[in-house]
């Protein structure tokens, strides 16, 4: 099986209000290793520009263990997994070597596709060949069991997508979709009684464990959305939330990704705790 390694120092403007890389920026982190992986198996740039062809992601599944701080080095490993006519499984690994432990596991589907189009392209058959793919996924990313509400609890944002979070391909990068979830779930949090800023002070956080977002649609910039975020599971320290991100243009309502989250109560540095009292209220 063909692997590809490589290091990265977790730098400050990447640290979030607690200092820690936050799950947008573990993604970047394996959109990099994932590019740079194909380039180093001879997939690179010039490849696709001769092609005109690209790899966009379908669906990513992240376990988050615990955070990395800042200035912690961390190595990130990659390899596919597996390639199927027009999609290819690409596995991931984050460890902090800075304090030996592990960060981050993941899972995605990239789609091959034409790159003025959108349309999906059959794979070379080449590829599999040069990657020595196994055949299947090697981990496990089930989430964590969470026991589910009654009477789940349903919140809705508004928002814009922005011409800074276009990547070269002209959409949305996959990677703010992460950020939009949080932030849409931090909301429902102070909606429901629970504000970052009073529990960052006495020292906790809720931070995400688990995330398994689905890309349906690309949003373009100027797209107005709207995100839906549902509690639908609270147990111990976990609380799970279902999410949908939908453009409301004047074309009609459409749904352009959806997620499964589960978020845990962590104190400042990050370390699994007991949740504050009252919760969940």
């Amino acid at each position: 099986m063909r692997t590809f390694t490589q290091q990265h120092k977790v730098l400050n403007h990447e640290g979030d209000a607690w200092g820690q890389l936050q799950p947008s920026g573990v993604l970047r982190l394996l959109e990099t290793s994932a590019i740079d992986a194909a380039a180093d198996g001879g997939y690179g740039d010039e490849f696709h520009a001769a092609h005109g062809t690209a790899w966009v992601v379908r669906r990513m599944t992240l376990l988050l263990l615990v955070p990395a701080h800042t200035g912690e080095m961390l190595e990130i490993t990659t390899w596919a997994s597996h390639f199927v006519r027009v999609r290819g499984g690409r596995e991931y690994r984050v460890e902090n070597v800075t304090a030996g432990r592990l960060v981050a596991e993941a899972i995605a589907e990239w789609v091959y596709v034409d790159r003025k189009t959108g349309m999906p392209r059959p794979i070379p058959p080449q590829v599999g060949i040069d990657f020595d793919v196994p055949g299947a996924p090697l981990g496990s990313y089930e989430a964590p069991s969470v026991q589910l509400l009654a009477v789940p609890r349903e919140f809705r944002i508004n928002r814009k997508a922005e011409w800074y979070e276009a990547d070269s391909m002209g959409h949305v990068n996959n990677t703010v979709y992460a950020d939009w979830l949080d932030a849409a779930f931090r909301d429902a949090m102070e909606e429901a009684g629970w504000p970052v800023a009073e529990y960052k002070k006495r020292g906790y956080q809720l931070r995400a464990n688990y995330m398994s977002l689905e890309y349906k649609r690309p949003a373009l910039p100027g797209d107005q959305l709207v995100i839906t975020s549902t509690i639908d599971g609270i147990e111990g320290r976990l609380c799970a939330v279902s999410q949908s991100i939908r453009s409301a243009n004047s074309e009609g309502d459409t749904e352009l990704a959806s997620a499964r989250c589960v978020y845990g109560w962590v104190d400042t540095e990050g370390t699994p705790c007991e949740p504050p009292e009252g919760w969940p209220g």
